[in-house]
């Protein structure tokens, strides 16, 4: 399944949603492929527990360019998506050179594969959105949660390689509350 900009806007209302201003990073971001960009080219501005566009570090704002230098590599530039949540040291940005979603932590400062692309973050969000706006609680969240990251893991497969990864350290806290 492939998330439509009508389900987006039918789960967060066309409010709710926010343009990716890809206009705006021509100079840096490299060409994606149709498939690797969200429908409209737009994410949710929330999503409990999981994800918000905005950010609460000072001097870094949504949309944001942080160049960062990992290793022999040389710079990069990350662009800021939003934080989590939970805790606004960690930063969702999309990677200008990939399009894959990373998540960095400024605190340690280290970076977390995410997703693949943007189009497979706001896929993830969208359906992780739609089980919490409808949570049954215990054992049926278990269940919907397990049957949700068994249908992902076919829409991004990189986003559970790692067992620490983001969404597997997500899913498991869904699954576990039916235990």
């Amino acid at each position: 399944m492939t998330v439509t900009y009508d389900q987006l806007a039918a789960l967060w209302g066309s409010e709710g949603l926010i343009r990716f201003p890809f206009e705006r990073f021509d100079d840096v971001l490299s060409p994606l492929p149709p498939e690797a960009l969200p429908p409209a080219g737009v994410l949710p501005g929330a999503v409990p527990i999981l994800f918000m566009a905005d950010t609460r570090v000072e001097g870094i704002g949504l949309f944001s360019k942080l160049k960062i230098e990992i290793g022999d590599e040389g710079p990069r530039i990350y662009i800021v998506l939003g934080s989590s949540p939970e805790d606004p040291q960690m930063l969702f940005c999309v990677d200008s050179v990939t399009g894959a979603v990373v998540l960095l932590d400024l605190e340690t400062p280290n970076f977390e594969a995410v997703n693949g692309t943007l189009a497979a973050f706001v896929e993830f969000l969208y359906r992780l959105g739609r089980l919490i706006v409808n949570d049954p609680g215990g054992r049926a969240r278990a269940d919907r949660a397990a049957a949700i990251r068994a249908e992902l893991i076919n829409v991004d497969p990189s986003a559970f390689a790692d067992p620490e990864s983001w969404w597997n350290m997500a899913f498991d806290q869904l699954e576990a509350t039916g235990r």
